[in-house]
């Protein structure tokens, strides 16, 4: 029996609009979980990016900005979009959303070998299982994808993992957005509504264009595209953060970054990884307990558009005697290649086949302005400097950094990477001149930051 007091105050109809409220409040709150789970807001799973020990791996932001992500779409899909959302950070300039790790391979993360490291806009996407057939090793990408681009960017990705097994089993890809981008910027690119094997897209040349169905299972219709990753309209690419991005998603003791419309010479990820441990260079920490600061340089040609892939440096040679090859930016920006010494490296011999010697260094380069050449090199290089955007400079700066930090640039004896098509004045884009010309006056001052941040080094980027 209830104290005489405690029944007055406890009465039945009080008891019923209790029980209704908590009613009420239930079913409110399941209304709302459901909400989030649509949006890719909530998960019953806690997900974290591999390799980040739950944490991110960029400085959190003290304001963070909310991603859309669309229409609830396949399991797969939605739990990437949903690790993104959770996951994304900021980058410095707090410009730019970042996702490093959004999907990563299956062959998890590899504490040995090379890493190649690249990155492109959504609409190069379709490069890239051609580019891991002629790596055979692991890779890492960092996709820039505008507007309601990340959702197909998300469904793209998934589709290159079912299509293609070394894509699926070798391949790290990490997303980047920027805020504040209209969802119907062009270049625009939406899913399908009669397939969801296919992409529509939109020509980013002429926004007028009608779109036409593009299957990134279908490698012989991918590679009649012709996109470039700079035209978007008001939009700045930002290179150097997508490389740093990928960077950041490797595990390996050493990198290779290219562009993803480059190809390495077939076999020279084993080569790099076998020449590796016969020098005892197999490890960062070897590294920095010898005192040795160094990165392997790869000689980079361009070949006729229609010309075959060569697969080792004999055939590169017979090509370049025919016409068909010709070392890299040879038109455009000569002096910026021509310190690797080409013909030095075309007469040093060695060829990565079977029955060959293996991987060597040949002779030692002095870095001069404005040399840029491609490299494999530890991972804990310094990284890229993200100001640079856009076209111009985004590379040499960070060969010029590891210049005055000390670096030595040691010649490969048989290894080369390759761009399909002359590089002419007529395959860059329109603003190009604008751009460099703005980075030229970035890199006058990054110049002399570098003397403040090496004091002790004797070296200049002149």
């Amino acid at each position: 029996m209830f104290p005489r007091w405690l029944a007055g105050i406890v009465s039945w109809r009080s008891v019923v609009v209790l029980t209704a409220l908590a009613s009420i409040l239930q079913l409110t709150n399941l209304v709302l979980t459901w909400q989030l789970k649509q949006k890719g807001l909530a998960t019953k799973e806690e997900i974290q990016i591999p390799g980040s020990g739950g944490q991110s791996q960029y400085s959190q932001p003290s304001k963070r900005h909310d991603l859309y992500l669309g229409q609830k779409v396949s399991d797969d899909n939605q739990l990437t979009l949903t690790r993104i959302a959770r996951w994304g950070v900021l980058d410095g300039s707090g410009g730019y959303r970042v996702a490093v790790g959004a999907v990563r391979g299956a062959t998890g993360q590899q504490r040995e070998g090379v890493t190649l490291v690249t990155q492109c806009s959504l609409q190069l996407l379709h490069k890239i299982p051609s580019l891991v057939k002629s790596w055979q090793g692991v890779v890492s990408v960092a996709v820039f994808a505008v507007g309601n681009e990340v959702v197909t960017a998300v469904q793209a990705i998934h589709q290159l993992c079912r299509c293609h097994p070394e894509v699926h089993q070798n391949v790290t890809f990490s997303l980047v957005h920027p805020l504040g981008s209209p969802p119907d910027s062009h270049p625009h690119v939406i899913p399908s509504s009669t397939s969801n094997t296919h992409l529509k897209t939109a020509s980013r040349l002429n926004p007028d264009q009608s779109l036409t169905a593009v299957d990134p299972c279908n490698q012989q219709q991918s590679d009649q595209l012709a996109w470039r990753n700079y035209e978007y309209e008001g939009i700045q690419y930002p290179n150097n953060l997508l490389r740093n991005t990928a960077r950041k998603a490797a595990t390996t003791p050493f990198i290779f970054v290219v562009d993803v419309d480059m190809t390495p010479s077939q076999g020279l990820h084993q080569a790099f990884s076998t020449f590796a441990s016969e020098e005892g260079i197999t490890g960062i920490s070897s590294e920095r307990k010898q005192g040795d600061k160094t990165v392997w340089v790869v000689p980079a040609y361009e070949i006729r558009e229609d010309a075959k892939t060569p697969t080792n440096k004999d055939e590169l040679l017979l090509m370049k005697e025919r016409g068909d090859a010709r070392p890299f930016y040879q038109e455009l920006c000569l002096k910026c290649q021509k310190f690797t010494d080409y013909p030095a490296w075309e007469r040093g011999g060695g060829s990565i086949k079977p029955g060959n010697e293996g991987l060597h260094t040949l002779y030692e380069v002095l870095w001069r302005d404005p040399w840029e050449p491609f490299y494999v090199a530890p991972a804990s290089v310094p990284p890229y400097d993200e100001r640079f955007r856009q076209y111009g400079f985004n590379r040499i700066s960070q060969v010029c950094e590891l210049h005055v930090a000390g670096y030595k640039f040691l010649v490969l004896d048989s290894a080369f990477v390759v761009h399909r098509g002359f590089k002419t004045q007529a395959s860059l884009h329109p603003g190009k001149d604008a751009e460099q010309e703005h980075n030229r006056l970035l890199f006058r001052q990054f110049k002399v930051e570098l003397k403040a941040k090496y004091p002790e080094s004797s070296r200049r980027c002149y």
